[in-house]
């Protein structure tokens, strides 16, 4: 029989039709010779290989007494972050009096590193972020910090802008001291001493002199180069620093005009070192106190009977709030002490800028630095983890918000205000006598800050780069001859005109000039 084409061309249609149908089945099928049908499976798609991002290691570096422990502290912090941010970070910890000199080094070879403790006082935040040592974080804090930027109240960024751009995240803590003293509660006790009475420095010289001749072995007044009494109390004399705390160019606070002066020359710093220089004759500080650049050993030893500079809250402001909390002196989690405060707290931008970590413009992983930041800032863990260590080596939990420190842990840092925001801290039995004291004593200076005097030139920022020159020479004069000064260690009458011709041929009247010149502008643009 003959089969046309066009029956042939419909039958192979029909067989390819066929073949179609049932490789559209729900199961494929694979016919046998013996006519049996098999279940073939179908090949599982292949699944994209994950990249598992590699942690980031970051670099950080902060100055404090040198403790034991920290590598165990470093390894418990780096476990949290892996998990948080996939991400540890190496803490290199430097003496305080070796600091400022190590950093400047760093930054002067471009060395890459990540995060840097700087503050107005200490590795100059000002100078360095106007020099192009720090990373500007405006973008980095809103897109990966947050949390952070939205904890510290609004009145705190201007005072760390730097021509329009933020360079570093303030650590929150205290940041409207009065200025006074601090005593040990025995020797007061012990000696009888009035300290509710005092109402300035001078008024302290029969406590000091008490423990001068009562006391073997213990040093009356704490003197350090790191916490000159005059350089870091302008407020206690009725002024404000304008940028570097130690550079010439303060202004009055009473002063309408805005007038400039150079503080070195101005009545009461030569009433102050006259008084140190008493005092120091008399042996209420050490006789190396000009070059002493580390009081943490001699607190810590129970050295030390007084120590003058910033306080925000004293005694008589727990008693006011009802409460009976003498306090702690400072680095000695056993021993009491006695805050006084000399006149009104003040919010100023050199306090305002007193404690800041920044992000190094040599960091090659700037979102890391920020995502660390943001935890140090908001993360109770991450942070009472770089403040106390690791649980049952360094501190005891007593409390959901309390902690004991072990004696033999090692790690005794007591630097809370170094490393973040301080309202997230636990308490210890260094911070006060009992919870309801901590409650209110934190919402207290929280409040503080938010109420306290405020400087009018809150949120002005010097720019020194026009005068780095003269800044330089008259840091060099100041390392000569303020601490000296100071401390009382030479004779007011011979030495302040000397150091006053050398401050002036180092620059010290065109570094005033300047300030003033970038006041009266500020002030014109502000309508003050």
């Amino acid at each position: 029989m003959k089969i046309s084409k066009k029956f042939t061309l419909v039958l192979t249609l029909l067989f390819a039709l066929s073949v179609v149908l049932m490789g559209c089945s729900n199961k494929s099928a694979e016919v046998t010779k013996e006519g049996d049908t098999t279940e073939v499976k179908k090949e599982e798609p292949k699944k994209e290989e994950v990249k598992v991002e590699e942690p980031v290691e970051l670099s950080w570096y902060f100055p404090n007494s040198p403790q034991q422990g920290l590598d165990g502290v470093n390894e418990a912090l780096n476990e949290i972050l892996l998990e948080k941010i996939n991400a540890t970070v190496k803490l290199n910890l430097t003496d305080w009096g070796a600091y400022d000199q190590k950093i400047n080094v760093m930054m002067s070879a471009g060395e890459a590193f990540d995060l840097v403790f700087t503050a107005t006082w200490s590795n100059n935040y000002f100078q360095n972020a106007a020099k192009g040592a720090y990373l500007p974080i405006d973008d980095l804090l809103d897109q990966y910090a947050p949390n952070t930027k939205k904890a510290i109240p609004d009145f705190v960024w201007p005072a760390v802008t730097v021509k329009g751009k933020i360079y570093g995240v303030p650590n929150y803590q205290t940041m409207a001291p009065g200025y006074g003293i601090i005593l040990r509660k025995d020797f007061v006790d012990k000696y009888n001493f009035d300290w509710k009475s005092a109402s300035k420095l001078e008024d302290v010289e029969p406590y000091l002199e008490a423990v001068k001749n009562g006391e073997m072995g213990i040093i009356p007044l704490e003197y350090s180069k790191n916490s000159d009494m005059f350089k870091s109390t302008s407020g206690y004399n009725g002024m404000d620093t304008i940028g570097d705390s130690g550079m010439p160019g303060w202004m009055y606070l009473d002063d309408n005009e805005y007038k400039v002066v150079n503080q070195y020359d101005t009545p009461e710093f030569k009433n102050h070192i006259k008084l140190m220089r008493d005092w120091y004759m008399k042996g209420y500080m050490r006789k190396d106190a000009a070059t002493l650049t580390d009081q943490g050993p001699d607190r810590k030893a129970g050295k030390i009977a007084a120590i003058f500079g910033g306080i925000d809250l004293d005694s008589n402001d727990f008693e006011a709030a009802g409460l009976d909390f003498p306090g702690r002196f400072k680095g000695l989690s056993d021993v009491e002490g006695y805050d006084k405060k000399f006149g009104d707290c003040l919010l100023n931008t050199d306090r305002v800028a007193a404690t800041i970590t920044a992000i190094s413009s040599t960091s090659k992983n700037t979102e890391k630095a920020m995502q660390f930041l943001e935890l140090m800032n908001s993360d109770v863990e991450v942070y009472n983890t770089m403040c106390y260590g690791v649980e049952g080596v360094n501190y005891k939990k007593v409390a959901d918000n309390r902690v004991e420190t072990i004696a033999e842990g090692g790690y005794q840092i007591w630097s809370n205000w170094e490393f973040g925001n301080n309202l997230n801290a636990w308490y210890t039995e260094a911070s006060a006598e009992g919870e309801e004291v901590d409650n209110k004593g934190i919402k207290m200076w929280d409040n503080n800050n938010k109420t306290a005097a405020v400087s009018p030139l809150l949120g002005f920022v010097f720019d020194g780069e026009s005068v780095k020159t003269e800044v330089a020479n008259c840091n060099s004069v100041i390392e000569e001859l303020l601490y000296a000064l100071g401390s009382g260690s030479v004779d007011p009458d011979e030495y302040q005109p000397i150091f006053i011709g050398k401050l002036q041929k180092a620059g010290a009247d065109k570094i005033i000039a300047e300030k003033q010149s970038q006041v009266d502008q500020w002030r014109k643009d502000n309508g003050k």
